[in-house]
């Protein structure tokens, strides 16, 4: 899917092999922070593994018994993976609770671009073609730039945790 935004074009993409050299420069961009979504801390040395094995579990093939199906996208421009998102096909208890249908993650370089915001309209536009009728986004409360994001993707909330990790605050959004 390629869309135009802020004069660049842009592809939402599975992931591909032929990136292999953006994504390793994405993670060593990551440095010691946190990485968001999961998919961004599978091991990747044997690249071509890491891929079929993304691929795998969007078929719901040879899924952890702790994982639902799931994909992976990757936002392109020029050639290079700029923000990566996960798509939860279905949830299951714990991930209704926490967790929930979308994550994603924009590469250091990229950000305050509205890139976020960008994805997370894709991946939403991907959920509703496989069927997701209400879409669960879930934040912690003290970051600002998600829960921006949630909200200018119709998020409404629905929901606070409180103390859930760390005596941080989770907030759930639902997109319908």
């Amino acid at each position: 899917m390629e869309v135009k935004f802020n004069g660049e074009k842009y592809a939402l993409i599975t992931p591909e092999k032929t990136y292999e050299d953006s994504f390793n420069n994405y993670i060593k961009e990551l440095g010691s922070e946190e990485r968001y979504p999961y998919p961004l801390d599978i091991p990747a040395d044997d690249f071509q593994k890491y891929v079929e094995t993304l691929h795998n579990y969007s078929q719901g093939k040879d899924l952890p018994a702790w994982l639902v199906p799931n994909t992976t996208y990757w936002l392109i421009c020029n050639s290079e993976i700029v923000a990566c998102s996960h798509l939860r096909h279905e949830l299951n208890h714990q991930l209704k609770h926490a967790g929930g249908h979308i994550g994603l993650g924009v590469r250091p370089s990229f950000r305050g671009r509205g890139l976020s915001n960008l994805l997370l309209d894709l991946t939403i536009q991907q959920a509703r073609a496989i069927s997701i009728k209400e879409i669960h986004i879930h934040c912690f409360e003290d970051n600002l730039a998600s829960k921006q994001m949630i909200q200018n993707a119709g998020g409404l909330l629905t929901s606070r945790i409180d103390n859930y990790q760390a005596n941080l605050h989770l907030l759930r959004y639902v997109v319908s």
